[in-house]
């Protein structure tokens, strides 16, 4: 028996009665979406009863479908390509036919909508709740994650008074720590390949430190989530490198953080007039 949990799919799945067959031929060709779906979702999709799930799953070699969607997870991340395989991929699949624009845009907003339709509401509020009820919010994201942690900071600073930004200067996190308090958040964002040094300060932050970590990542398996009080998925486009659904997720956080300040309308109003009066930006 195969030790790859698609393999083995494949090499029973002609071994299986009728609607298993139908069930394991639908999971082999649509394993991504599966390993998000609970069993009604998969019963739904498949069209299969969730008695033929449970029959199946034991028959692969799980007791729980919890355990078998755990695996296909663990599979999915080992054979996610790293950013720049995203990327060359993209390159690689332009031709004259079409427009590019086209093509990223309409994947964009699949993206988009994938995102929505997973979304946890909860871990959402939650996310909004730690940065309203903190008394710093300190901003973290590292190599590919470090425009978009920029973004999210300046974004915000016409919000909230009390944001500090921790990516400029990776080499003295540490010595920035010794300022946390119990009452300050950490605002991670963290997309793969992730950054070592990220993993391991918020490891350390979290043994050391009584400080909470809010985080937006892409996919489930991030190594992070465990370590986090409140994590938000913003997912991965399955044939090219994007972070609109990212910036997507974090302008809505934005609006929504904005909404819960009475006085940020004022205070972004007072901004624009000042960055106006001082010639940093036209009218």
């Amino acid at each position: 028996m195969k030790t790859n949990v698609k393999e083995k799919l494949i090499e029973i799945q002609y071994h299986l009665p009728r609607q298993q067959q139908k069930l394991c031929k639908y999971v082999i060709e649509n394993i991504d979406d599966v390993s998000t779906m609970t069993i009604n979702e998969l019963s739904e999709n498949s069209k299969v009863g969730t008695t033929t799930i449970l029959r199946f799953i034991e028959k692969v070699g799980y007791k729980k479908y919890p355990d078998f969607k755990k695996d296909l997870i663990k599979q999915l991340f080992h054979e996610r390509k790293n950013t720049w395989w995203h990327l060359q991929k993209s390159l690689e699949e332009m031709d004259d036919a079409e427009n590019s624009l086209v093509k990223v845009g309409n994947s964009s907003i699949q993206d988009i909508e994938t995102m929505l339709r997973k979304l946890d509401t909860k871990e959402y509020e939650k996310f909004i709740d730690l940065l309203l009820h903190s008394n710093k919010v300190y901003f973290l994201g590292l190599r590919t994650s470090k425009s978009i942690a920029l973004y999210f900071d300046m974004m915000l600073r016409g919000i909230l008074d009390n944001v500090v930004q921790l990516s400029w200067s990776p080499d003295f996190l540490y010595d920035e720590s010794l300022n946390f308090d119990k009452n300050d958040t950490i605002v991670v964002i963290a997309l793969s390949p992730y950054a070592k040094q990220t993993i391991d300060f918020i490891k350390y932050c979290r043994n050391k430190k009584n400080v909470s970590i809010a985080l937006i990542t892409d996919i489930e398996t991030c190594p992070i989530i465990q370590h986090s009080d409140a994590h938000l998925i913003a997912g991965q486009s399955k044939n090219r490198y994007s972070i609109i659904p990212t910036i997507a997720l974090i302008e809505s956080l934005i609006i929504d953080l904005g909404k819960k300040q009475p006085d940020s309308i004022p205070k972004i109003s007072e901004l624009n007039k000042m960055h106006r009066e001082n010639n940093l930006t036209t009218i």
